[in-house]
């Protein structure tokens, strides 16, 4: 957390900004018949999607520059967390992902610019969002990014609550939605990777036996190198099979005048306005 003075001056406006703690990303439905599956076309499929995602420009135009490009599934700050952990999900690179689509077998059979199923079907992702202006911008951005590389997009609008109740329930093939952690432990990001919580925190409903065994050998390790070796090998699986694209992690900016004292934005919670205070004897008269 960085608090610098403006340029107008000590008693210009203060301004502070903080990469949270949270994860912005999309879900594959493992269950889907499309995007689903642990056979190796089902993993190129999604690991093209990931390469296909332009982040910088999700960023730029979408996040209008407040985040920065995620490596793994847990959030900054937590930990497991590591800032020098390098994965495919934070590369951008269509060439490859049209290389991985044409190796397993999704091509353009009817030469209408998108592509077809390996067995020749009708090939089209349908993503979950809902119809709010931001959500429509991202889902543009998104769509352009699979279109690039051949693939037919569809955009399913909805209510966030009906859509959550849809996603517990296998539903939906993709959904595009962000989460924060609310403590330190890296382990409650890797919830989602945990088989016996599909349907709750894992909405992707992966099952990986190796996953599996990291997870429960997480929950009762200390913290320390054993732990923190574990924490990476479950990250390299996830980037591995794609159950989750993790997209961003978000940047908090907050601006206030010098008479507003007790801004501490907690790291961990959104619980800090109530700590806030106005000294109007610091107010410059008018």
């Amino acid at each position: 957390y960085r608090t610098a003075v403006a340029a107008d001056g000590a008693e210009g406006i203060r301004m502070a900004r903080q990469v949270n703690p949270d994860s912005a990303y999309v879900y594959f439905n493992m269950e889907d018949p499309v995007v689903g599956g642990y056979t190796p076309e089902k993993v190129a499929l999604r690991r093209a999607i990931s390469l296909a995602t332009n982040l910088d420009k999700l960023i730029r135009v979408g996040y209008r520059g407040q985040a920065i490009p995620a490596q793994g599934l847990i959030t900054p700050h937590a930990t497991g967390y590591d800032p020098k952990l390098k994965t495919e999900m934070g590369d951008h690179d269509p060439a490859r992902a049209k290389a991985l689509l044409d190796l397993y077998g999704y091509k353009d059979v009817d030469g209408d610019g998108y592509r077809e199923l390996p067995d020749g079907q009708p090939f089209v992702i349908e993503r979950a969002t809902q119809a709010d202006q931001t959500s429509r911008e991202f889902e543009s951005l998104w769509n352009k990014d699979l279109q690039a590389v051949g693939i037919r997009t569809r955009t399913a609008f909805g209510q966030w609550p009906e859509q959550l109740k849809q996603a517990r329930a296998g539903k939906l093939q993709l959904w595009f939605l962000g989460g924060s952690a609310s403590n330190p432990d890296g382990l409650g990001s890797l919830m989602r990777l945990d088989s016996t919580q599909a349907g709750s925190q894992n909405l992707a409903r992966f099952k990986n036996a190796e996953a599996d065994a990291i997870y429960q050998q997480l929950s009762s390790l200390p913290d320390g190198p054993e732990r923190e070796a574990l924490f990476r090998r479950l990250q390299l699986i996830a980037a591995a099979y794609m159950p989750y694209k993790n997209n961003v992690h978000r940047i908090s900016t907050d601006m206030w005048h010098p008479w507003v004292d007790g801004v501490r934005r907690p790291v961990f919670w959104n619980e800090w306005y109530h700590m806030v205070e106005i000294d109007l004897s610091k107010k410059p008269a008018p």
